[in-house]
């Protein structure tokens, strides 16, 4: 069994970039954790964290306004104690602040901890984003649905309905048709410590290409 940990800067963004997969893991008995560093804006995320499979934790940050010295300090306490075998976080290029913050932030612990790291997209906020990863989520779409329906509450009806409730909805569909099965997730692996693979370059045997 391994431990999963999803770090996301609000509810709503796991589920959003990771949603099948934290099912997918769950359905495999591995524990997953998701944590959101902004305790706002969270109505149903412990409820949709609970549909997926995961433990749901949060920070109490508010939105935009993440104090990075301190943001550090305990997402390393966090991660210790958690001790994960696997992170999820955010695209390092993203055009909202409490996403980059995040990302950065997450992925220079993750690799001082000599974690396996995966980098997830939100569509609304990502930039240039490339993937190189990609999990089949056909029988987990619909309770990645039901789970973002729980956090409804949190965000402005406008919000919810044009941005969120796409983002769950159209991408996973795009990425399937793209690695060729029904529904996808996909992600950008930022390399192995064990042993050293930046570039994700595997040996591999000639009879399988």
């Amino acid at each position: 069994m391994k431990k999963i940990l999803v770090v996301a800067a609000h509810g709503d963004d796991p589920i959003i970039g990771a949603g099948g997969t934290i099912r997918e893991f769950s359905k495999l008995h591995h524990e997953v954790c998701a944590l959101s560093v902004c305790g706002d804006r969270i109505d149903g995320y412990s409820e949709a964290m609970k549909l997926l499979g995961a433990q749901a934790e949060h920070f109490e940050f508010s939105y935009g306004q993440i104090d990075e010295q301190r943001f550090s300090e305990e997402l390393e306490k966090f991660m210790r104690s958690f001790n994960p075998d696997v992170v999820f976080t955010h695209w390092q290029s993203e055009i909202l602040y409490d996403h980059e913050v995040v990302s950065n932030h997450t992925v220079k612990l993750a690799r001082k901890l000599e974690k396996q790291i995966y980098l997830f997209e939100i569509p609304a906020s990502s930039l240039d984003f490339q993937f190189d990863v990609a999990i089949d989520v056909s029988g987990s779409y619909e309770f990645k649905k039901r789970a973002i329906e729980l956090m409804r509450n949190a965000f402005e009806k406008d919000v919810f309905e044009k941005e969120i409730m796409p983002s769950i909805v159209f991408p996973p569909g795009f990425r399937g048709i793209q690695v060729g099965c029904a529904y996808a997730e996909v992600f950008k692996h930022l390399g192995s410590r064990f042993p050293l693979s930046p570039y994700r370059k595997r040996l591999v045997d000639l009879e399988t290409i």
